[in-house]
């Protein structure tokens, strides 16, 4: 009965990301046709069908957009560089807006992997308890990781609806996925900005005294 649903629901997927495909005007600029169909493709946490017959080229021809599924209905676009090895899930129907969106999200941790010594190090203390830090669904919005992949992570590990875990649990999560150090250091930021907003205020305070 279980494989009976899954094979249904998988030819719902690819039956509406084949609808999908025709609101996609071949005259939008960048779009290219190809020779391939709808097929599965798991990255990144996320399991997704992906439309193969075309793609969407960026303006700077760097990137290109597929359409695709994933497996809970949502469609979106798995955008690619040639030297990224992994691609970008985004929510939206623009392919110009996904493009900026993974622009974006690349560049930022690009220069959060310039402190990965900081954020192994911050890691580490979480894992053996000398740090204490709250990680929120805010932080992981704050952070450059994509909202589809997040999710989609968090549902892997049974923890869909969640908003708040420990730092300890981050740490571990950390050592399946070290891209959760990038949430990690976000959530760390935030604090950060906290503490000297809260002694801005008590030093003004003080002044006024």
């Amino acid at each position: 009965m279980l494989r009976y649903f899954s094979t249904k629901k998988a030819a719902e997927r690819r039956a509406r990301l084949a609808v999908e495909r025709k609101l996609i005007s071949a005259d939008f600029p960048g779009f290219q046709k190809q020779d391939g169909d709808i097929e599965w493709h798991s990255e990144s946490w996320v399991g997704m069908w992906v439309d193969r017959s075309f793609h969407v080229a960026s303006p700077c021809a760097t990137m290109t957009a597929h359409r695709g599924i994933t497996k809970d209905g949502q469609i979106i676009w798995l955008v690619q560089h040639p030297m990224r090895p992994r691609g970008f899930h985004a929510v939206g129907h623009d392919p110009v807006m996904a493009f900026r969106r993974a622009s974006d999200a690349w560049a930022r941790c690009d220069e959060l992997r310039q402190r990965r010594d900081e954020i192994k190090a911050l890691t580490r203390d979480l894992l053996l308890g000398r740090a204490r830090l709250d990680i929120t669904i805010e932080d992981a919005a704050a952070s450059p990781l994509s909202a589809v992949e997040v999710r989609s992570f968090m549902a892997r590990f049974r923890m869909a609806g969640t908003r708040r875990i420990s730092g300890r649990l981050a740490a571990v999560l950390a050592m399946v996925e070290p891209q959760v150090g990038f949430v990690i250091w976000t959530a760390h930021a935030r604090r950060q900005a906290q503490r000297e907003a809260r002694d801005v205020a008590v030093s003004d305070r003080m002044e006024m005294a």
